[in-house]
C-alpha cells in the first residue's frame, strides 16, 4: 500500500504546485483518484490481507 500513499502524495503535491496554494490540505488529498488497491481497502478495512 506505499505505492498508493505515494500515488496520492504526489498527484496532492502536483496540484498544490499546479495551483500556486504551494501546500497539501485535505481538499487537494480528496481530489486525487486513488488506484483500485487503496479503493478496495477503503470500502473493506477490516477485510483480511493476503499474505
Amino acid at each position: 500500500m506505499i505505492g498508493s500513499l505515494s500515488h496520492l502524495i504526489r498527484g496532492a503535491a502536483l496540484d498544490a504546485i499546479l495551483t500556486g496554494t504551494e501546500k497539501i490540505n485535505r481538499k487537494l488529498l480528496d481530489a486525487v483518484d486513488l488506484d483500485h488497491a487503496a479503493q478496495n481497502h477503503a470500502r473493506h478495512p477490516n477485510a483480511a490481507r493476503r499474505p
